[in-house]
């Protein structure tokens, strides 16, 4: 049996726009990266194994889109200078888009900072329209954050940001 992919108009409006992102890396590359910097690895999950129809768009302080490699098997890398905060916004035809916030402030203030936060490690889960038809993510469903003065690394995953619908949350 042959799995047909339904992509709804919302969907299709979300890839027009990455896309258009996508190409505005081609004319305006992201800035310059000097200093110290934290690579990004992850994976993202959804139905089935490949994701070759996903995209990732890392948004560098509000103002440039960065390149990020997003491979057929979910996983991901990129670079992001210490000191900048990143909304990365992960999206696949069929499944509700999710975004997740990095602050890298604080990664690499200590020497111990400085040892261990070289590779910043997390995955994503995409979930099905069809499993939650007709809603949607108010906002960030997370963030990673860097501890002022000790570096550690802080994870936060905000449990009222929840998927909505005529303005009542879906608990």
């Amino acid at each position: 049996m042959k799995k047909r992919l339904n992509i709804t108009f919302a969907t299709a409006l979300l890839i027009a726009i990455f896309a258009l992102l996508g190409l505005s890396l081609l004319a305006n590359p992201a800035l310059p990266v000097t200093g110290d910097q934290v690579r990004i690895v992850g994976w993202l999950h959804a139905d089935g194994l490949r994701q070759d129809d996903a995209i990732l768009v890392v948004e560098l302080n509000g103002e440039h889109c960065l390149a990020a490699e997003l491979h057929d098997n979910g996983q991901f890398f990129f670079t992001l200078p210490v000191g900048a905060k990143a909304k990365l916004t992960f999206a696949k035809p069929g499944h509700l888009p999710k975004e997740v916030e990095v602050d890298t402030r604080n990664a690499r203030n200590t020497p111990k900072a400085e040892r261990m936060n070289r590779k910043l490690e997390f995955e994503v889960i995409l979930e099905s329209e069809e499993q939650r038809p007709g809603l949607h993510y108010d906002g960030p469903v997370g963030a990673i954050t860097f501890v002022n003065g000790t570096g550690t690394m802080k994870v936060r995953h905000d449990p009222r940001v929840q998927a909505r619908t005529s303005g009542t949350v879906d608990q």
